[in-house]
């Protein structure tokens, strides 16, 4: 395969986790792993409380969601707290997801948005062995790119 059909990724940006209760959590967290403290947002768009935390070379991402009807409240009340996603850091973010709906895979997301960690788009779980997959374009990645 030829690297113009890949989508070549930098790095797993962080691990998206759905709690119930953000502050439990992070204090949980801290308390246990001796994480940082993490300020939390309220992203009213995708209907959940998030916090990102830096553990050692990648993040932990923390999502509450804002009402049972969210995404990530949908998410909670189906499979209970746990892994909700895995996001991979990469460059040219709307390029790769030409690239993979190219390639048959079924985007949650058609074009980039904002998230908390950057410009993001998700995959769905179907094309991604049962994973729920988040690309992620960072200010860093940006900043890094050539062209």
């Amino acid at each position: 395969m030829s690297e113009a059909n890949a989508c070549t990724v930098n790095y797993i940006d962080h691990v998206g986790v759905a709690v119930k209760d953000i502050d439990a959590a992070l204090e949980f967290f801290g308390d246990v792993f001796q994480t940082p403290p993490a300020s939390v947002e309220e992203l009213e768009g995708q209907g959940v409380r998030a916090t990102l935390i830096q553990v050692g070379q990648t993040r932990l991402e923390l999502l509450e969601p804002l009402s049972p009807e969210s995404a990530v409240g949908r998410f909670i009340e189906r499979r209970g707290e746990g892994l909700h996603h895995l996001a991979l850091n990469v460059s040219d973010i709307a390029g790769k997801l030409d690239i993979l709906s190219g390639r048959g895979l079924e985007l949650v997301d058609r074009t980039p948005r904002e998230g908390l960690s950057g410009t993001i788009a998700f995959i769905h779980p179907r094309s991604v062995f049962g994973v729920l997959t988040e690309l992620v374009e960072s200010l860093e990645t940006q900043a890094g790119d050539s062209g």
